[in-house]
């Protein structure tokens, strides 16, 4: 083998050895094809700001609601009551009937609860491929209504201001909410709106929904 030949094959064999070498790579997915290394990377698009947008056009989500009857009652002294109640101290049995100012009310309506997705921000839900983490705001009273139609008035002494009876009905309305209180109804309610969101998450596509405290 003459020396201008020896000098060549050394290189050749280098090469030859390279390029088997990287077809061996490619078949085990070692390295990427050259179509890969100038291929352009696909676009992520993060679909959490869009999921928010469609959790919070739902707005409120009613779970539960309480239908109540509560009577309530306002009493004021008079000037009047005050010379009775005088009299009646000092006699040994009172001999004339009291006169304040008395009204029963009873009163019809219903408590709503659920839930505000209003509430719902960026830190609210997280999303990974099919599977997402939703952190739902407290249930809470939304709203009570009581008609005008459905107050009754059981007793009426005196004359009494469309402000004080304004008074007497907010009562009515307290009462009402101190009721749901002791119900418990508002853990029932976030209860209710776990099942709802997630019957809606689902819908949307995802097949994992976890619910975060």
């Amino acid at each position: 083998m003459t020396p201008e030949r020896q000098k060549w094959i050394k290189p050749v064999i280098i090469i030859a050895l390279g390029l088997a070498t990287i077809w061996v790579l490619r078949k085990v997915d070692v390295l990427p094809s050259w179509r890969d290394l100038f291929a352009t990377e696909p676009v992520v698009i993060d679909d959490t700001p869009i999921l928010i947008k469609e959790i919070k056009s739902i707005g409120q989500v009613i779970t539960a609601t309480l239908w109540d009857e509560v009577v309530v009652d306002s009493s004021e002294t008079t000037p009047t009551s005050e010379i009775i109640r005088s009299i009646n101290t000092v006699t040994p049995f009172p001999i004339l009937p009291p006169a304040d100012k008395q009204l029963v009310l009873v009163a019809r309506g219903k408590v709503l609860v659920g839930t505000d997705l209003n509430a719902i921000n960026d830190s609210s839900v997280r999303i990974a491929k099919d599977t997402v983490w939703l952190r739902l705001p407290s249930a809470k009273i939304l709203d009570v209504i009581v008609n005008p139609g459905d107050v009754e008035t059981f007793e009426e002494r005196g004359t009494w201001s469309n402000k004080a009876v304004t008074a007497v009905k907010e009562k009515a309305r307290a009462k009402m909410i101190q009721h749901a209180y002791d119900r418990n109804i508002l853990d029932k309610a976030g209860t209710k709106t776990k099942t709802v969101m997630e019957d809606f998450l689902h819908a949307a596509g995802f097949k994992v929904v976890v619910f975060v405290e």
